[in-house]
């Protein structure tokens, strides 16, 4: 590859935003494909709005492209693929999209290559969900297969007399079903790794959750090394198995005895690792890109003693405003991300605060003072 490389990224949203980004400061063009314009790639150079499933448009998109890869795994490959040129690549690649992008099948693969999971099942009836409750016992996790991301497509049920109503209102097609794991934190590690398999991974976090979505995030997870040492393992087994070309986010589960099961992985840059743009020596973003281009990865070490990010999340419908983004600019030590979307809902991410500081509890003070001043 010479000269200055061009990826294709399909998908609008605030990943592609930061891709765009952090493609500039190392010379790499981007262009940007997205079914509807929501507003996070409007300041991007290059970007068509256009239907999965039109393959004129889709031609021409990808045609000057180097490597296409994507914002989010839920979008629709299949005319992408067709029309492609034989000059491109697709990272990551068709197999690992195919292993990633339906929950059901991500958690076959884990369980075939002997990573450690909680215990689950797929259930394609509400009769076999009741089988399930009495295998698996309650409270149970219930996922929609696919389109099931940042706490879409998820519900908790508690008892017997809640599968009926999770079950339709999560499609009523298929589900899988997860056994409750009695975990005492939450843990996620981002994993850049080339095609030849080099690897690099982040260092592990811990991970806070409101309503089945991530709210906040801090650096370093607060845990014995031993155990840092098990959960960068095992994300580095999981890119593998997974064959994943990229950045990777893999989320997992720390229980009571030190064991470290995984949860799932997204094969893309994450929001867990969004604390890299300001809190480490290279982004996630860029070796997202780096991977993909088969290039030198970056170092993925902190640039100080500790971090935290607290998500901006909506609460009303409407227009966005983003009020008060002066005040939380004032917040020393902070840094914010809006992702610039027209429009703001209850649950949506609308954007996130980086703080570092000297020690993880003054980062998540500095962060979540600047994330509360804002009103998008």
């Amino acid at each position: 590859m010479q000269g200055q490389p061009t990826v294709a990224i399909l998908g609008g949203g605030q990943l592609a935003r930061m891709m765009c980004a952090a493609a500039t400061r190392i010379g790499v063009r981007t262009r940007v494909y997205q079914a509807t314009d929501t507003g996070p790639c409007a300041f991007c150079a290059d970007v068509v709005t256009g239907a999965w499933d039109d393959a004129d448009a889709l031609r021409g998109f990808l045609a000057p492209a180097d490597v296409v890869t994507l914002d989010y795994e839920a979008v629709d490959l299949t005319t992408a693929r067709a029309v492609m040129p034989s000059t491109a690549t697709l990272r990551p690649g068709a197999q690992t999209m195919a292993w990633v992008s339906d929950k059901i099948v991500q958690r076959e693969r884990a369980a075939e290559a002997g990573l450690p999971v909680g215990p689950t099942r797929a259930c394609s009836s509400l009769e076999s969900l009741r089988e399930a409750g009495e295998a698996l016992g309650y409270p149970m996790m219930l996922k929609r297969p696919r389109n099931s991301y940042d706490g879409y497509g998820n519900r908790s049920v508690a008892s017997a007399g809640e599968l009926e109503d999770a079950f339709a209102a999560l499609g009523g097609q298929g589900v899988l079903a997860e056994g409750w794991v009695p975990f005492e934190r939450e843990l996620a590690t981002m994993v850049a790794r080339r095609p030849g398999g080099e690897a690099r991974a982040y260092p592990v976090v811990a991970t806070y959750q409101k309503d089945h979505k991530c709210d906040a995030v801090e650096i370093p997870a607060a845990v014995p090394p031993e155990v840092a040492q098990r959960a960068t393992a095992l994300a580095l087994r999981a890119a593998e198995v997974y064959d994943c070309v990229g950045v990777v986010g893999v989320e997992m589960f720390l229980l009571a005895d030190g064991q470290v099961l995984l949860n799932e992985i997204a094969p893309r840059p994450h929001n867990t690792g969004h604390y890299t743009l300001d809190a480490c020596v290279t982004s996630q973003f860029e070796n997202h890109l780096r991977a993909v281009l088969d290039m030198p990865l970056g170092d993925t070490s902190l640039l100080g003693p500790a971090a935290a990010m607290v998500n901006i999340i909506g609460s009303r419908s409407g227009p966005s405003r983003n009020e008060g983004l002066g005040r939380a600019l004032a917040v020393d030590g902070a840094s914010v991300h809006l992702y610039g979307k027209y429009d703001v809902r209850p649950g949506r991410k609308m954007g996130h605060v980086t703080a570092v500081g000297p020690d993880v509890a003054t980062a998540r003070a500095r962060a979540a003072k600047a994330a509360s001043e804002i009103q998008p």
